[in-house]
């Protein structure tokens, strides 16, 4: 019984390992048949062309062609009546010197009326009483002029450009160091006194001018001269002129020679 059962047992174990030696046999056999085969290096590192997205919008610089941009014309400082200068470069600097003039030659013949009773001709000995057409060509010339000049038709070339402005507030009314007298009170330290420009001192310039031409067109047809054509008492002495017309005269006299503040400039001077 003993040789019997271990007959059996090694009859197991031998039908055991040969079930296990096929089976190795058999696995050895399938892993023959496998093959390592590498990828090649043109497909894994071949990549497909990525974009780039920016996270944040970018301005694309703009392409710059060859032309310049047009330079800007500068405007014309010409504002006169025409907005031309006439072709004679007449120019707001000598319209100012003509005004002067002008308003010295209205206060001076004023002044002679009131004393003598002549009007402005009569002063210089012209026939007056006269029709137009038989005046003096000089003084048709004259008269003309003086109106042309009067209202801007000669060209008057150029722009008024006022001085810096003064401080204002606290700041003019705190007396700087070295100041004088006009500082303290509230004036300007330099220059005119009173804010008398010389835009302003043009427009009464050609009130002067306009005025002239008037009263000697006056005195032509009339034989009068300029108070006489207000009614005005002439011929009396300097102490018996009226008021009124002794502050006319101050007033242009002051006006003509009070330089003014401010500057006129031309186009060229502007560039």
């Amino acid at each position: 019984m003993a040789q019997s059962a271990l007959l059996s047992r090694s009859s197991a174990l031998a039908s055991s390992f040969a079930n296990f030696q096929a089976g190795s046999r058999i696995a050895a056999s399938q892993a023959g048949g496998l093959s390592f085969a590498p990828l090649h290096s043109s497909r894994v590192f071949q990549s497909s062309p990525l974009k780039t997205v920016a996270l944040f919008g970018t301005k694309t610089p703009k392409k710059t062609t060859g032309s310049k941009p047009a330079p800007k014309t500068k405007g014309k400082v010409e504002d006169g009546i025409f907005g031309t200068s006439g072709g004679i470069g007449f120019t707001k600097q000598n319209e100012l010197f003509v005004g002067r003039v002008a308003m010295l030659g209205f206060a001076a013949s004023i002044l002679g009326e009131a004393i003598t009773g002549k009007g402005t001709l009569a002063q210089f000995d012209f026939e007056t009483g006269l029709p137009l057409t038989e005046t003096e060509p000089l003084l048709l010339f004259f008269i003309l002029f003086t109106l042309l000049g009067a209202i801007g038709a000669l060209g008057d070339r150029g722009k008024f450009v006022d001085d810096p402005a003064e401080p204002t507030g606290l700041d003019r009314a705190v007396i700087a160091p070295g100041k004088g007298v006009k500082s303290a009170l509230g004036l300007k330290e330099g220059g005119p006194t009173f804010g008398f420009t010389k835009s302003n001192e043009l427009f009464v310039g050609r009130m002067a001018q306009l005025g002239i031409a008037f009263s000697i067109i006056g005195e032509i047809i009339t034989g009068k001269g300029t108070l006489a054509q207000l009614n005005i008492e002439t011929g009396v002495p300097l102490t018996e002129i009226e008021p009124l017309v002794l502050a006319w005269i101050a007033f242009f006299f002051v006006a003509a020679i009070n330089p003014g503040t401010g500057k006129f400039i031309t186009d060229e001077e502007e560039e």
